[in-house]
């Protein structure tokens, strides 16, 4: 079998903890440095989520994407699952964490209410029936129940189905259960099993819906059976939109069952994409339409890609492996567990996942350390060139006479002049450069808000009499915020950003070409073309490294601005009061108050706070341009020969050191490039 989805990423990391440790061997980067590169690789965690109801399929997809074995039993019933988290630990086992007393309170008060009273509200129905279940179940702990309220215990991993065995002795009063299990694929990895939704335990809700914000791919598991149905509606509407875009992956398990009644792959994934564009409709949920167009199902089948896994004498020595492997033999017309793996199509989830990793992963944890590095040697690089450089302009400047001195001296001032202008306009240009992208990202962003808040206080009017705005407006406005501020904004200011960098690069090179005209008309001698093309590599990897824009809204420090509307709104606080306008004093009150919390949001909204940090980005770029051809080229040329001018003894001697040390310094930079092909072939 080859690598699978985390051995690759462990691979990479690994790649680069290698890289590190050479650079540092090289004399690129610092003990230090090398520290904080192997730290951050060593302690970023890849979060997956996985999301569904019961009996789609999860344990079993899990077992083969994560353990390639039959490691997790079947979940419980929806209200007594746990969230679980599988990572990597030394030694197998498990840590579960028992609700405190007050969530446990909470429960016996819910379970004491009848269901009668509650009838017709099927939220809070299902929260009464599961926490009936809960308590009853816990009567096996007796009297014992109170000493594990509130505590963690750690037990064996052969324990397991104790916390998520549908008959476990603690199920009915575990919140969740971190598993450790010794593959290394798993170190710096966190598979988020998920329970299921409308969870009878607010503190488990949040603590699903934490995770979910925070996880880096989200895989939503629908039953093919009856894939997308009125339960998986809810879990889409409720969640997806805590996990950001271009997170969520929709797979259709158990794919073989309708493809054996003759329903073609084509046909499964149409059914489901007609599903989830009709759900929107019939939630008149615009927000999730362009999530939804970006969603392509997946078929898959994760029991074949288990069995695929599995050891063949396993297989044989379980009835209902073998039956099950018979079965999809026979309606696959396959033999082999290579060919079974294939019909699973967990490759193609598992490319789907890795996609998304790829871009929101690895191009930061990997790419930017990766940069880092290569900047710091080629920087090691550039010095020794310099020094070199200048000890065979020495050597050529010795041999000349004193006319010759004179002409290259008028030159070089000549060449400080002009490049110190060039210079300047490029600054200039940055600016002019800096200012358009500013203008264009405001409007952009500006034009967002507006729509969106022009669709929420649209939403507000059509409020109705006497409709709760709890159970159905604020919802939809809730879920516009989330677009916005997790979809449409951060696109905004990443599309942007690329741009940016872009057109300074493109900038850059403009200056840099006369820069060059300018080396070969006056510095004959310098091989201009190789020293340019140098220095734009040097500072397009540091363009490449900087933050343009920075996209850190949890960070802002308005006053009460924006952000602070938009998290209390998401927060539920700016309803508090509401809540209480409403049974106070009515429909019309209501809405004028909504109004007032969106065209405040609006008002306060300030898109230069987050696009002016590009000006940042001038002084660094001139800086660097400066430093290479007048700090680094120009003055110490100019200087060189204001030496041998005023010192024009002992010739001989100053020839000999110079061969000398140029010699010494060729070797140096050969020793570099062979430095640079083993971290790349490393890489």
């Amino acid at each position: 079998m080859e690598q699978n989805l985390f051995e690759e990423l462990q691979a990479k990391k690994q790649q680069l903890i290698s890289m590190a440790q050479k650079a540092a061997e090289y004399g690129w980067i610092d003990a230090n440095r090398k520290k904080e590169i192997i730290d951050k690789i060593n302690n970023d965690v890849l979060t997956i989520g996985v999301i569904g109801q019961m009996k789609c399929g999860k344990s079993t997809f899990l077992n083969s994407f994560v353990f390639e074995d039959d490691i997790l039993p079947a979940a419980a019933t929806p209200m007594t699952a746990a969230l679980s988290i599988i990572t990597y630990g030394e030694q197998k086992k498990i840590v579960a964490e028992f609700y405190d007393k007050d969530e446990w309170e909470e429960q016996k008060i819910l379970a004491a209410r009848s269901l009668e009273e509650v009838k017709g509200n099927s939220l809070e129905e299902s929260k009464v029936k599961a926490a009936k279940e809960l308590v009853e179940r816990a009567s096996k702990l007796g009297n014992s129940l109170g000493s594990y309220l509130g505590k963690t215990q750690e037990d064996s991993f052969d324990n397991l189905i104790e916390y998520v065995g549908a008959g476990g002795k603690y199920v009915s009063i575990t919140k969740s259960v971190r598993i450790y299990y010794p593959k290394d694929y798993l170190k710096g990895v966190e598979v988020v099993d998920t329970p299921g939704f409308n969870d009878p335990i607010v503190s488990r809700e949040e603590r699903t819906k934490a995770f979910l914000q925070k996880a880096d791919v989200v895989l939503m598991m629908l039953y093919a059976g009856r894939p997308f149905d009125a339960t998986d509606r809810d879990i889409l509407f409720k969640n997806v939109r805590q996990c950001g875009i271009g997170k969520v992956i929709v797979g259709i398990n158990k794919y073989d069952i309708p493809y054996e009644s003759g329903e073609t792959e084509e046909q499964i994934k149409d059914y489901v994409k007609d599903e989830l564009r009709k759900a929107c409709r019939e939630c008149d949920d615009n927000t999730l339409v362009e999530i939804i167009k970006q969603v392509e199902p997946i078929p898959l089948s994760a029991e074949m890609a288990l069995l695929s896994e599995l050891p063949m004498s396993k297989i044989s020595g379980s009835e209902a492996y073998q039956h099950a492997w018979k079965l999809h033999c026979d309606t696959f017309e396959i033999s082999s567990q290579k060919e079974m793996f294939v019909k699973s199509h967990l490759e193609n989830l598992t490319n789907a996942v890795r996609e998304i990793i790829t871009k929101e992963k690895v191009e930061i944890l990997l790419a930017k350390p990766m940069n880092a590095i290569l900047a710091a040697g080629n920087k090691k690089r550039t010095d020794v060139e310099n020094e070199l450089r200048k000890y065979e302009s020495l050597i050529s400047d010795l041999e000349k006479p004193d006319d010759e001195l004179d002409e290259k001296y008028e030159n070089l001032d000549k060449v400080n002049r002009r490049l110190t202008k060039k210079i300047n306009n490029l600054g200039d240009d940055l600016d002019s450069v800096f200012h358009d992208i500013v203008r264009k990202g405001r409007n952009d962003m500006e034009d967002e808000v507006d729509k969106a808040c022009k669709e929420m206080n649209s939403d507000i009017d059509s409020l109705k009499l006497f409709e709760d705005p709890n159970k159905s407006l604020i919802p939809r406005i809730e879920a516009k915020l989330q677009t916005l501020v997790t979809r449409t904004l951060k696109r905004d200011v990443e599309n942007l950003a690329y741009d940016a960098k872009s057109k300074i690069k493109r900038t850059v090179g403009e200056f840099l070409g006369e820069a060059e005209d300018i080396l070969m008309k006056y510095l004959p001698d310098i091989d201009s073309r190789d020293f340019v093309k140098k220095v734009e590599n040097s500072v397009n990897l540091e363009i490449e490294n900087k933050e343009v824009f920075k996209w850190d809204v949890s960070s802002s420090d308005d006053d009460y601005g924006f952000w602070d509307g938009v998290f209390d709104f998401l927060n539920g606080a700016s309803f508090g009061s509401l809540k209480l306008l409403t049974n106070a004093f009515g429909h019309g009150d209501s809405v004028n108050r909504l109004h007032e919390i969106v065209n405040g949001m609006k008002a306060e909204f300030d898109a230069d706070s987050y696009l002016d940090t590009i000006f940042a980005q001038k002084d660094a770029v001139i800086e660097q341009v400066k430093t290479a051809f007048i700090t680094e080229l120009v003055e110490p040329l100019q200087k060189q020969v204001e030496e041998i001018k005023s010192q024009k003894g002992n010739k001989e001697k100053k020839m000999k050191e110079a061969v000398e040390k140029a010699e010494k310094l060729k070797k140096e930079k050969e020793t570099i490039e062979k430095q640079f092909e083993s971290i790349h072939i490393n890489n």
